[in-house]
C-alpha cells in the first residue's frame, strides 16, 4: 500500500502540472482574440484580390495574347512542366501540447507522400514539428526546399513572401507545375478543418462574379499589372493560410489545455479520496493497536 506520503507528493505533482496546464490556456485565450482579428483582416484582402486578378485574366486572355508566352502564366496552366514532380507547403505548429493539431496535419502529409511516390517531391515545410518530422522519415525522391521556424503566434507578410519566393524559384527551376497545401483552417473555437488542396495553379471556380473592367484605364497597361499583381496575390494567399492555422493553433491549444487541466482536476480528486482512506486505514489500525494494548496490560 502507497504510504501517505508518496500519496501526497503525487497530488502535489499534479497539482503543479494543472498549473502549467492553466497557464498556457490563459496565454492561448490571451492571444486568439488577436489573431482571429489578423485572420478576418487578411480574409476579405486576399478574395478580393484573386477577384481582381480572375477579372483581369478573363479579359486579356486569349489565344494570341502575350500572356501564354510570360512565365508566370504557367501559375495558372501547368502545360509545360515536369508531370514527375509536386511540391507541397506543410504548415504545422512549432510546440505540442494542442491536441491532435499537429498529428492530422503530418498524417496527410505522410498519406500525400505515398500517393506521390513516383514523382520527385518537394516540401516547404512551416513549424518545428513538422520539420522534425520530414527531417526524421528521410522519404526517397522527398527534399525539403525551405523552412520557417518559431514564425508562430506572430506571423507576418514578409514570412508568407519568404514562402512565395522559394516556391516559385522551385517552380522555374524544377518545373513544377502542382503546388499542394496542408494545413488547419480555422473553423471556430471549438473545432479545425483539415485543408488538403492544390495552390498552384490557381483555380478560380470557386470566385463569385464577374466585374466589368471596360470603364477603367489602366497603366501602363492591363497585362503588366496582371503580371505585377500576380505575385502579390500568391503571397497575400500564403499569408492568409498562414493566419488562418495561427488562429487554429492558439484555439487548439486552449481547448486541449482546458481538458488537460479538467482531467488533472479529476485525478486529484480521485487521490484525495484515496489520501483520506489510507490516512483512516492508518488511524483505525492505530487505535486498534492502542485498544490490543490495554488489553494485553489487562490480563
Amino acid at each position: 500500500m502507497e504510504s501517505l506520503r508518496d500519496i501526497r507528493q503525487q497530488i502535489k505533482a499534479i497539482k503543479s502540472t494543472q498549473q502549467i496546464m492553466l497557464t498556457m490556456k490563459m496565454i492561448s485565450s490571451a492571444r486568439i482574440k488577436k489573431a482571429q482579428e489578423q485572420m478576418e483582416q487578411g480574409r476579405p484582402f486576399a478574395q478580393k484580390m484573386a477577384v481582381m486578378i480572375d477579372n483581369l485574366r478573363h479579359d486579356i486572355e486569349d489565344p494570341t495574347s502575350a500572356i501564354h508566352s510570360s512565365p508566370a502564366y504557367k501559375f495558372f496552366d501547368n502545360t509545360g512542366t515536369d508531370p514527375n514532380a509536386r511540391a507541397l507547403i506543410m504548415i504545422t505548429a512549432d510546440k505540442g501540447l494542442c491536441g491532435a493539431f499537429n498529428t492530422v496535419v503530418i498524417r496527410e502529409t505522410l498519406k500525400w507522400i505515398r500517393q506521390n511516390d513516383d514523382k520527385e517531391k518537394y516540401i516547404f515545410v512551416i513549424g518545428k514539428k513538422g520539420r522534425d518530422f520530414l527531417r526524421r522519415l528521410k522519404a526517397p525522391r522527398t527534399t525539403i526546399i525551405g523552412e520557417l521556424i518559431g514564425i508562430f503566434p506572430k506571423a507576418s507578410y514578409a514570412h508568407a513572401s519568404i514562402i512565395k519566393d522559394a516556391i516559385v524559384k522551385v517552380g522555374f527551376q524544377k518545373k513544377v507545375g502542382v503546388f499542394d497545401i496542408i494545413y488547419n483552417d480555422f473553423k471556430s473555437m471549438a473545432s479545425q478543418n483539415l485543408i488538403n488542396k492544390t495552390f498552384l495553379p490557381f483555380d478560380f471556380d470557386e470566385i463569385p462574379g464577374q466585374e466589368d473592367l471596360s470603364n477603367f484605364i489602366f497603366e501602363p497597361n492591363m497585362l503588366e499589372i496582371f503580371l505585377t499583381l500576380i505575385p502579390r496575390f500568391m503571397t497575400a494567399t500564403i499569408y492568409r493560410f498562414l493566419l488562418e492555422s495561427q488562429a487554429a493553433e492558439l484555439a487548439a491549444r486552449m481547448n486541449a489545455m482546458e481538458a488537460a487541466s479538467k482531467n488533472a482536476g479529476e485525478i486529484i480528486d480521485g487521490l484525495s479520496v484515496k489520501l483520506n482512506k489510507v490516512r483512516q486505514e492508518s488511524i483505525t489500525n492505530e487505535i486498534t493497536e492502542i485498544v490490543s494494548g490495554v488489553e494485553a496490560l489487562k490480563n
